[in-house]
């Protein structure tokens, strides 16, 4: 009869840690699962944001486009009574900072194609490049 009731307690604590390492697994697969949805929420959140950024940057940068456009536009009606081979040097220096503008556009058009992973180091080279262009309109 010991025997029976010892068997019956050892049986009914070890049925209680069971019971109790189970209701901690599942309290803490709850909380992961609650911080998965929250990170989900997070990462849809910031894929948003990063649309609305690249738009508005694109907006901005095609308007740069634009006004150096008519730059350009400006040097080349602007002549020069310098002798000709100044003038075919200026109208060189013109023409490149045309091609340059070109490429910037159509760098910008493509930019849809870019992974968000590498939107930050498409957008720091896209404005090093439209600095430059800017800076050498300036200086002609």
């Amino acid at each position: 009869m010991k025997n029976k009731i010892l068997a019956f307690a050892i049986t009914g604590v070890i049925a209680m840690v069971s019971l109790q390492a189970t209701a901690q697994e599942s309290k803490k697969a709850a909380k992961a699962r609650k911080e998965v949805a929250e990170a989900k929420k997070d990462l849809k959140e910031a894929k948003i944001d990063s649309a609305a950024d690249f738009q508005k940057f694109k907006k901005e940068s095609e308007i740069k486009i634009q006004d150096n456009q008519k730059k350009i536009a400006e040097l080349r009606a602007k002549k020069s009574n310098d002798s000709k081979e100044v003038r075919e040097k200026y109208d060189k220096k013109v023409v490149a900072l045309e091609v340059k503008n070109n490429d910037l556009k159509k760098k910008i058009k493509n930019a849809d194609d870019t992974k968000t992973s590498m939107w930050t180091s498409f957008k720091h080279g896209f404005n090093t490049d439209m600095q430059d262009l800017e800076a050498a309109i300036k200086s002609i």
